[in-house]
């Protein structure tokens, strides 16, 4: 009997075990950390794990090179703010990782064994049958065999490409943009949903992004009928992306995003055979690491990272409108640096503080300037317009509408471009003229084209007039004047341009190139001397 109730005691106490550490990891479980309206921030990185010795090491190679913001996410929480991490930069090739969000959220309608041909899908230079049998999983896994022009690649993908017909759907993995283009065509074609007002209602709004709108997005067209999207988006927005797949599409205690999806889109699918720098494998639409991670990653350095064994989320921006570029090495060290020093004692209990949303202090537009939609042409014949709209100015010359903030008397300052603009309106307050240096690096590109250097030159000198604090005025006037024979005044500008940012990198680039070719030549002439003297003097002797 004894016996009978110590058994009994040891089955109440073994389920009564149970059941507390189900109610514990429940109860974690519920708890875990989402942002709400704002993220929470860590006390100090220290409190999540981070090392602060080692912390310092990170800090110190991340201002040597030319990142623009840094922002980690541990268990929820923010744990690293570095730089601007709510300025909305270019996401450029992250785009791609959004679609494959997009085709997640509707994958249970998406017959992905249909192919082109079935779906009506084509381009200005017709598909071959070959080409036409490619699958939309061959499509979005960038394996269609299909290689023609496409919108938004640049000159290294334009000139590697494989040549057309090389390879058959389905065989063989090529980083290739006409891929991706066509991923959106067809996720229009299938769900009748436009991508970027999609990306606002079934991504950024349940996720409360704090700085997306859909006005951050526009469409680049090309010599192929399938335009690219492009998204302007801060760091905080991406991480919250981010954190949505590092907890397997669920965002508090929804599934936004099926979990077989979430693994089978950021696992390995293609070999990638790109080198160290770059992760080994492609899923769909993300890049993938051996030990399971995955990033999604646009040009110029632009990183969104995700560890889900680690609950860690690590987005790193570059100032593309600057023209910075961060190295794929670099941008390896830098990862691999963050994981390294991750991984110390969390805190049992810490302290968490939430985020405080600054609302910028607006000046309210003034009526002369409340234009309904009005615009001008530039020499090229592109149209630039002003449009005012729910107590906002927006700028647009076909890369997104840009947001206006007014300053005093006709001038304003871009918002995340952070440009001067002024606008000009005759006496009966119609628009005569915008005018910001972006504008006059596009009309100087018109006239080059044309061999017009002069023109071009001038339209620069406009530039660096209206933003003299900036480097890439001083850097594409330099580029004019190498190509006018002015290696002085160029050198000049460079220098300038340098005096401002000293690790800009073309100012760098270009400044070298003047120097080799000033001292190759003569030293070439001496060493034709010396060579010349030295077999006189032999046959001399």
């Amino acid at each position: 009997m004894m016996a009978c109730a110590m058994f009994e005691t040891k089955i109440f106490n073994f389920f009564g075990f149970v059941f507390i550490s189900f109610f514990v990891s429940s109860y974690l479980f519920a708890a875990e950390i989402y942002p709400a309206v704002t993220w929470l921030h860590y006390k100090s990185p220290e409190q999540a794990g981070f090392t602060s010795e080692r912390l310092d090491k990170i800090k110190k190679f991340y201002n040597k090179k030319s990142f623009s913001a840094l922002l980690v996410v541990k268990d929820g929480a923010i744990a690293i703010d570095w730089g601007e991490n709510d300025r909305r930069f270019p996401i450029h090739s992250i785009r791609k990782s959004l679609l494959s969000a997009l085709y997640g959220i509707h994958s249970s309608s998406i017959n992905f064994q249909a192919s082109l041909a079935d779906l009506n899908c084509n381009d200005n230079s017709l598909l071959t049958d070959q080409e036409l049998s490619a699958k939309v999983f061959d499509v979005i896994s960038s394996r269609s065999g299909v290689y023609l022009p496409a919108a938004a690649e640049n000159n290294e993908m334009r000139l590697n490409k494989p040549a057309r017909g090389s390879y058959k759907p389905s065989k063989y993995w090529w980083y290739n943009n006409w891929d991706f283009n066509v991923a959106g065509t067809l996720f229009s074609k299938i769900t009748g949903e436009e991508i970027l007002g999609s990306i606002a209602t079934q991504l950024a709004a349940p996720l409360q992004m704090q700085d997306y709108r859909v006005t951050d997005g526009y469409y680049v067209k090309a010599e192929s009928e399938h335009s690219a999207f492009q998204i302007r988006m801060s760091s905080r927005d991406l991480a919250r992306f981010g954190l949505l797949y590092a907890r397997g599409g669920v965002w508090n205690g929804k599934q936004l995003i099926p979990h077989e999806w979430v693994v089978k889109s950021t696992s390995a699918i293609s070999n990638t055979n790109m080198g160290d720098k770059y992760p080994p494998y492609f899923g769909l639409m993300w890049w993938v690491e051996e030990d399971g991670s995955f990033s999604a990653r646009g040009n110029g350095g632009h990183t969104l990272a995700v560890y889900p064994s680690l609950d860690m989320v690590v987005v790193l921006r570059t100032d593309t409108y600057l023209e910075h570029t961060v190295s794929a090495k670099s941008i390896h060290k830098m990862l691999s640096g963050i994981i390294a020093i991750s991984k110390g004692q969390q805190h049992s209990k810490p302290s968490l503080i939430t985020e405080t949303q600054q609302e910028a202090d607006k000046k309210q537009i003034p009526e002369l300037y409340r234009f309904n939609n009005a615009s001008i042409a530039l020499d090229n014949g592109l149209l630039v317009s002003i449009n005012f709209k729910n107590e906002t100015l927006f700028v647009d010359w076909g890369t997104g509408k840009f947001e206006l903030s007014y300053l005093n008397n006709n001038r304003f300052i871009i918002s995340d471009l952070h440009e001067p603009l002024e606008i000009e309106v005759n006496d009966v307050g119609e628009l005569i003229d915008i005018k910001t240096p972006k504008l006059f690096f596009i009309q100087a590109a018109t006239a080059a084209k044309y061999d017009d250097l002069l023109i071009a030159e001038s339209w620069v000198e406009k530039a660096i007039k209206m933003n003299p604090n900036s480097p890439i005025p001083y850097v594409n006037l330099a580029k004019i004047q190498i190509e006018r024979g002015n290696k002085e005044g160029a050198k000049e500008n460079l220098q300038k341009a340098l005096s401002i940012e000293v690790n800009n990198k073309q100012a760098k680039k270009l400044y070298q190139k003047i120097l080799l070719k000033q001292c190759f030549f003569p030293g070439l002439m001496i060493l034709i001397l010396v060579g010349f003297y030295l077999r006189s003097y032999k046959g001399k002797v």
